[in-house]
């Protein structure tokens, strides 16, 4: 009877095993059918996807061919961690990958995606971090860029012991010098695993750079971008004795082209006054760029091919980004959105 106790320890540390496999196991799946119509609209194909680390671009799953509008991929994980499932696809006789953040988490993770957005739930952690962003969302949609800013901080807070905040630390843009203390504030107050997470990191050194960039009350930094050879700078157009609203955009930013009807309903009303608008345009093709000028009817002038050029002069890496320059080129605001905009411009040609 002795004999037999090695054997019957091994069975239950095998059923354990099994089981523990079985609770960490997860399943991620996704239809891309509203999503695939509208990029094949562009000529725009989906060739494959895979699973992968958010931060450093880890490889976790194997590539699948794309073969129908459904996905699924699956495995096990031992705790949560942030992940991305990455679309691979053929735009323009080149290559773009999309990438869909989420909490990879035991459970069955659904991926919901049409021709605009992407949203994901299933499981606890991509339940609360995706309902929050589409609260998020529809707050920049109205152009209530202060609420959705301060919806973000208050989730922050709120699951400041969990990763989803690492996550949603990625979502604040467009800082002043004062956002920017009281996110390192905010960080401060989160757990160990949200600030030593590599995200959390790399965030921390990208506001430490900004805090060194042109600030308001600064005067402009010019650069030079060669487009179908010919040299543009910032300076044709700023401190030459107008307002200037520099937006920094590009075609396939969503919340980008979301703003455009505000600036055009700006220079419309404003152009006549000594004021413009000028689009800069960031890590986009010029070809791309130019088919969203003619269809968003955009009238005011642009600077294409900046690329990084643009971004590395101003410190900023999230998109889109507004400065608004004084005539003499002086830096009046920077992170300018939706209402924010219209507040500035009245106080500034108030009759």
């Amino acid at each position: 009877m002795n004999a037999k106790k090695p054997i019957i320890t091994i069975l239950l540390a095998l059923v354990a095993v099994a089981g523990q496999a079985q609770e960490n196991k997860y399943t991620i799946s996704g239809d891309m059918q509203a999503a695939m119509e509208t990029m094949a609209k562009e000529s725009v194909g989906i060739d494959s996807f895979y699973l992968a680390d958010f931060a450093t671009g880890e490889q976790l799953s194997e590539k699948y061919a794309c073969q129908g509008s459904k996905f699924t991929i699956s495995g096990t994980v031992d705790e949560p961690r942030i992940a991305q499932v990455r679309l691979e696809m053929k735009i323009l006789g080149g290559v773009r990958t999309q990438r869909l953040p989420l909490i990879l988490e035991a459970g069955n993770i659904v991926i919901t995606m049409d021709d605009r957005s992407c949203t994901v739930g299933g499981t606890p952690l991509n339940d609360a971090l995706f309902g929050a962003t589409r609260e998020v969302g529809q707050a920049q949609q109205q152009g209530e860029q202060d609420k959705a800013q301060q919806l973000i901080k208050d989730y922050i807070f709120q699951h400041r012991e969990d990763l989803t905040a690492v996550l949603m630390l990625t979502a604040l843009d467009n800082f002043t010098t004062d956002d920017i203390a009281n996110i390192f504030s905010l960080i401060g107050q989160c757990s160990e695993i949200v600030q030593q997470h590599p995200i959390t990191i790399q965030i921390t050194e990208r506001l430490n750079t900004m805090l060194n960039r042109p600030k308001e009350g600064d005067m402009f930094k010019d650069f030079a971008v060669e487009y179908d050879g010919t040299t543009h700078r910032l300076s044709d157009y700023v401190g030459r004795g107008k307002y200037v609203l520099v937006d920094f955009w590009a075609s396939w930013c969503g919340p980008c082209r979301a703003e455009i009807p505000n600036l055009i309903t700006a220079y419309n009303k404003y152009k006549d006054k000594g004021f413009t608008v000028l689009g800069v345009a960031v890590n986009d093709m010029p070809e791309a760029t130019l088919k969203a000028i003619k269809d968003d009817g955009i009238p005011y002038p642009q600077i294409l091919n900046s690329q990084q050029i643009a971004a590395s002069a101003y410190g900023f890496d999230a998109i889109p980004h507004i400065i608004l320059f004084g005539p003499d080129g002086t830096i009046l605001a920077r992170g300018l959105r939706g209402e924010r905009i219209d507040k500035k411009l009245e106080e500034i040609f108030k009759e």
